[in-house]
């Protein structure tokens, strides 16, 4: 199945602030779809980091697929979410670019790094 093809949108990505960091939650009917995912599909997650609307989930199922370990605070695996007192989430989508890039250059590698590189 191709990722990208899947109607899943940043927008069901929830966002909690924990103890331990941002933690993303999929709220969406495609958890079957999206459970199957595997390594198979991250040429096709890369690519849906270039949507304004994918690019969140996108790189939340990239990191769950890919198994890379990551940071959860101050941004979540390079991805910075900003939750106000009201619970408003806010995620800037130019992050895109440089999440992208970081996605490449992971995937390029061989081996494949232990965590997503920093990219500028």
């Amino acid at each position: 199945m191709n990722p990208v093809s899947l109607t899943v949108a940043n927008t069901e990505v929830r966002w909690e602030g924990t103890d331990v960091g941002l933690m993303p939650e999929l709220v969406t009917g495609q958890s079957e779809a999206i459970s199957s995912l595997n390594e198979g599909a991250i040429p096709d997650l890369i690519e849906a980091l270039s949507d304004r609307e994918l690019f969140v989930v996108a790189h939340v199922l990239l990191t769950r697929v890919s198994g890379v370990e990551y940071t959860a605070f101050p941004a979540w695996n390079h991805l910075a979410v900003e939750i106000g007192a009201d619970g408003s989430v806010t995620i800037d989508p130019e992050q895109r670019h440089r999440l992208a890039a970081a996605w490449r250059q992971w995937c390029k590698s061989n081996p494949r790094p232990r965590r997503l590189p920093l990219v500028d």
